[in-house]
């Protein structure tokens, strides 16, 4: 660490200034708290907004500029949750957070103790880990009055709606890493591409594979090419089970009644879902807006988790349908399977001929195996996937019709911008 709130006695004037030293040097501050920077992470914020319980309202002043830009670049959260974290504080012991557009610089005067920094937009370079790479200068009882009187102004005060608007902007157009050293044109869309599917949920598929010498086959190669097939459900049957009832994070709400469900309900929530949030572009494909990926999302995690409920139910039906197979196969070919048993059960029975009680034994093995493995392969799942516009299908006069059909003219010019820009950067993306 190169700097000790705790003891006041910083290593060296020039230090290497990073969250973690920001919300050491908060916590250590009692008398007097001044924060000004671009943006603020959520980790900074908790210990500024912790500082509101202890400090008077004329010993702490906080300043930002609070744009989307702002996280864009990567000096606050991508969601903004740092600034609403300090919102919701600063309202609640009745304080403000002041607004002052383009602030570039970081300030953090704690006490005795004054930091001067340079942020790093996370979303274009990485900040340095190393210590001889400083981006900051640290005075000790040197900073002068002028200068956390000036802080103390701002511009003007936060409000909630302020922050909202800001977070609603992200959504429509969330922030991605740029690498610097090149400028190209680019555009910039509200819409991407979506693909949603759901396989392998109906149930009058499913069937049985049985062993062609059950039937009294015997010759080889008619085994072979005999595939004889019994389906567990009949055409007309739809398997309606009772799940728990699905809670918008997903998880069961076991104090609320169980919920029919089946193929059907599956067919009606894709349904919902794809009316609500997904546009049907005729040729192009399906298309989302990007502010509604967010809450797409989480009708999706909600219908996989109804799903693999109504699978997990499914598969104990289809155990106890084994039963009634048992029986209904074993009716039909008992007498058959007494008079000419299969040449592999005959190592199984130490009698001549087997007994009604060898011939249930065997018969019920075989079936309950080929019942497991049906078991096993019902699987129905999810797929969903996006990709973005790209940009000759933004200038393809056919798209650009249906999409102010859709939206009305007067959107285009928001839902498609073209610019000039940095590239976008390649591998892993900053938090």
């Amino acid at each position: 660490m190169s700097i000790n709130p705790s003891q006041g006695q910083p290593e060296k004037t020039f230090i290497r200034v990073d969250d973690d030293v920001l919300i050491k040097t908060i916590r250590a501050a009692v008398r007097r708290l001044v924060f000004v920077a671009p943006g603020v992470r959520l980790k900074v914020a908790c210990a500024l907004a912790d500082a509101m319980d202890r400090m008077t309202l004329e010993s702490l002043h906080i300043v930002l500029d609070v744009d989307a830009e702002v996280s864009r670049l990567g000096y606050g959260d991508k969601n903004m949750a740092g600034l609403e974290r300090l919102q919701t504080a600063a309202a609640k012991h009745g304080w403000t957070v002041n607004h002052h557009p383009g602030i570039r610089i970081g300030l953090l005067i704690a006490d005795d103790t004054t930091l001067i920094y340079s942020p790093t937009p996370l979303l274009i370079e990485v900040g340095s880990q190393q210590a001889d790479k400083p981006n900051a200068i640290v005075l000790q009882a040197e900073s002068p009055i002028r200068l956390a009187d000036a802080c103390a102004l701002g511009k003007a005060p936060l409000n909630a709606a302020q922050v909202q608007d800001v977070k609603r902007d992200l959504e429509e157009r969330p922030p991605k890493a740029y690498n610097i050293a090149r400028v190209e044109r680019v555009f910039n869309s509200m819409l991407q591409y979506v693909e949603l599917r759901i396989e392998d949920y109906k149930l009058t598929s499913r069937s049985l594979r049985l062993d062609s010498t059950l039937f009294g086959v015997k010759n080889a190669e008619v085994v072979r090419r005999l595939t004889n097939r019994y389906h567990l459900f009949a055409e007309t049957d739809s398997l309606i089970v009772e799940i728990p009832s699905i809670g918008k994070d997903g998880k069961p709400q076991n104090d609320k009644a169980k919920v029919k469900f089946g193929p059907r309900s599956i067919d009606d929530e894709r349904k919902r879902i794809k009316d609500r949030f997904i546009i049907e572009a005729g040729e192009f494909g399906l298309i989302i807006l990007r502010k509604d990926v967010n809450d797409f999302e989480t009708e999706i995690k909600i219908l996989e988790a109804k799903i693999e409920a109504y699978k997990s139910a499914v598969q104990d039906e289809i155990i106890k349908r084994t039963d009634e197979i048992v029986e209904e196969l074993l009716t039909a070919l008992k007498e058959s399977l007494k008079a000419n048993p299969p040449e592999h059960w005959q190592k199984r029975f130490t009698t001549n001929a087997p007994t009604d009680a060898d011939i249930k034994r065997l018969f019920d093995e075989e079936v309950r195996a080929e019942v497991k493995r049906v078991k096993t392969d019902f699987n129905p799942r999810i797929f969903h996937t996006y990709k973005d516009v790209t940009y000759q299908t933004f200038k393809n006069e056919k798209f650009c019709n249906l999409m102010e059909k859709h939206f009305g003219k007067d959107a285009i010019d928001r839902i498609f911008s073209e610019h000039d820009a940095a590239p976008e950067q390649q591998g892993e993306q900053p938090a």
